[in-house]
């Protein structure tokens, strides 16, 4: 007796001229479908004889929501990083208050994360870079809920570093500081980008100079790579005639490289050089000295993902699509006046 190979969602969408997004949406009644198409979906599935596999069948029966996170970054920045340690331990706790099942994926290869087609969650939130591939597979499937976390997208939470930048240039101008030095991000990121550009503003806004031999971007270089090329550039810039007496940096791995090597220079922080970095309040706090920071509010960023994407998940337009949290500037002991 033959055995009829099982009917897959591939097969429906091919059936139908549909993403398998919108097949698998429409048989488990999540996403942005109209309830037409969804009725021609499961039409079209009960001819070819669909099956739901297991998995698929206590999604679709269950009154729980099942929504995802995935994070697209090297293995070594998943812990003890101030963005994704935080956003793991805000969503797991948020959904778990709403009786909200998780699933969580690490995607190291920059390929299309295995959650985005094995139809177990509604929907997903994303953090970190959105690769090429799944750049296009997310333009391929336009109906998938999907939210980005400090990258643009359709829709998406980012925090407004150009307003955090910006109040920390006017703390240190008003409390005497003339000369800036920035240490920030490669270029093409979207938070570089905000960075510098609240840093050319408070510049301007606050009667600095902006000296571009004061600015670095560094590379994507991890771990001992990174520190090197932070030192490299504290002896660069201290070992000049034009010496700055403040630096703002991105994430806190530079202030502890600055915390070590000025005082080896001869130059006191915050005596001779003030510090301020870019990072969580708990990456600030475990420095010593605490290290004035500017701050993402990470529990804002996740609330706000999961709201969008569970109205996405219900069918739902949110009312905000594109949404901006303020950045924080929070002073601590590594900044000081000049007068």
């Amino acid at each position: 007796m033959m055995i009829k190979p099982r009917v897959k969602l591939r097969d429906i969408a091919d059936y139908t001229g549909n993403s398998i997004s919108t097949v698998s949406a429409a048989l488990n009644g999540t996403g942005r479908i109209s309830p037409e198409k969804a009725r021609q979906i499961k039409q079209a599935a009960d001819e070819l004889g669909f099956k739901p596999n297991l998995a698929a069948q206590l999604l679709k029966n269950s009154e729980v929501d099942i929504l995802g996170l995935v994070i697209s970054d090297d293995l070594a920045k998943l812990t003890g990083h101030g963005v994704y340690s935080e956003l793991q331990e805000n969503f797991i706790s948020e959904c778990r208050a709403e009786n909200i099942r998780t699933q969580f994926e690490l995607n190291r290869s920059g390929g299309v994360p295995a959650m985005f087609s094995d139809g177990i969650a509604k929907g997903v939130i994303h953090a970190g870079i959105i690769h090429p591939a799944l750049l296009d597979w997310l333009k391929n499937h336009p109906d998938y809920p999907f939210v980005a976390i400090e990258e643009p997208w359709q829709y998406c939470v980012r925090t407004d570093f150009i307003s955090g930048v910006y109040k920390a240039v006017q703390y240190l101008a008003a409390t005497g500081h003339r000369s800036i030095a920035l240490f920030c991000g490669p270029p093409e990121y979207d938070i570089t980008i905000q960075i510098l550009e609240g840093f050319k503003r408070g510049c301007r806004d606050f009667g600095l100079e902006f000296n571009p031999q004061l600015l670095h971007h560094h590379g994507r270089a991890i771990k001992l790579v990174h520190n090197e090329e932070c030192a490299a550039f504290v002896h660069k810039v201290f070992s000049g005639k034009n010496r700055p007496d403040a630096i703002i940096s991105t994430g806190q791995g530079f202030s502890s490289v600055a915390l070590y090597e000025l005082p080896r220079m001869g130059f006191r922080v915050p005596e001779d050089v003030s510090l301020i970095g870019s990072c969580a309040s708990w990456e600030a706090e475990r420095l010593h000295p605490g290290l004035s920071s500017i701050e993402r509010n990470t529990n804002q960023l996740t609330t706000a993902a999961i709201k969008i994407l569970k109205q996405l998940t219900r069918g739902i337009e949110p009312e905000i699509s594109r949404l901006l949290i303020p950045a924080e500037m929070v002073a601590r002991k590594t900044t000081a006046p000049r007068f």
